[in-house]
């Protein structure tokens, strides 16, 4: 696989062989903006849940627009109540494709921007 994406299996394996995995449930939908109850129903075991409007998200004036990007203070401390140490490997994931898509790769790419190298994110 590429280094952003990573199969069920391979994420099974990495679990199961202790290794440290942060699992990220980011599912934001425009119809029912609030992803808490389909994670409470049922998510990947040990994943976390985020909740976009409030932690992948500033707010900020409309002229922002809808979800700007969070601050760099604002994410670390997001990413402390995630548990999220350094040197974790961080899986994020949704349930739908298309254009909803875009809130794992919110999640994916703040955390990777926040790192700097790709590899930490200084918490």
């Amino acid at each position: 696989m590429s280094d952003v994406l990573i199969s069920p299996d391979e994420l099974a394996r990495r679990i199961g062989g202790g290794d440290p995995v942060r699992i990220l449930d980011v599912r934001w939908r425009l119809d029912r903006p609030d992803g808490r109850p389909e994670y409470l129903d049922g998510h990947i075991p040990g994943a976390v849940y985020v909740d976009l409007d409030n932690e992948l998200a500033e707010h900020g004036a409309p002229a922002d627009g809808r979800h700007p990007l969070p601050s760099l203070e604002r994410l670390q401390t997001a990413a402390r109540r995630w548990g999220l140490d350094d040197g974790d490997a961080v899986v994020v994931y949704d349930d739908l494709s298309s254009s909803a898509r875009s809130t794992s790769g919110r999640a994916t790419n703040s955390t990777r921007s926040a790192r700097g190298d790709g590899s930490t994110l200084p918490i």
